[in-house]
């Protein structure tokens, strides 16, 4: 799935250069579209009590290639890299014409109690489909 926006003035800084951090804050945005595409609200994603599952943000990376600059348009691919027994690794490829960041956030599926635990059949089959 491929996400596409404007950066937006807040996101830089006064040179009109991205902030680094504005890089996560954009996978976290292209991750929540990319689960809406397979018909997964993100709210019941990150934190479902009535199914006895969330999947907490334990890990993020990134890598800056090209600076982003302000009303730049960056269009976000978004993929499954690996789907493990109680974690998900998405992985997020920039571009603008020519690929400018890339980076990967871990989902780790945990209970009620915030203990681990396998991902349920049916979040897995959802994010395949």
């Amino acid at each position: 799935m491929r996400y596409k926006r404007r950066i937006r003035f807040g996101e830089t800084d006064p040179f009109g250069v991205a902030y680094f951090s504005f890089y996560f804050d954009l996978f976290k945005e292209a991750l929540d579209e990319f689960l809406r595409s397979k018909n997964i609200n993100p709210r019941d994603f990150y934190r479902n009590p009535s199914e006895n599952y969330a999947f907490p943000i334990v890990y993020a990376e990134g890598r800056f290639f090209k600076p982003l600059k302000y009303d730049d348009e960056i269009e976000i691919e978004v993929s499954i890299e690996e789907v493990r027994k109680t974690s998900i690794v998405f992985r997020f490829d920039g571009f603008k014409g020519e690929k400018v960041c890339e980076g990967k956030i871990v989902c780790v599926c945990i209970d009620k109690n915030w203990k681990k635990r396998e991902i349920p059949e049916i979040v897995i089959s959802t994010l395949k489909s």
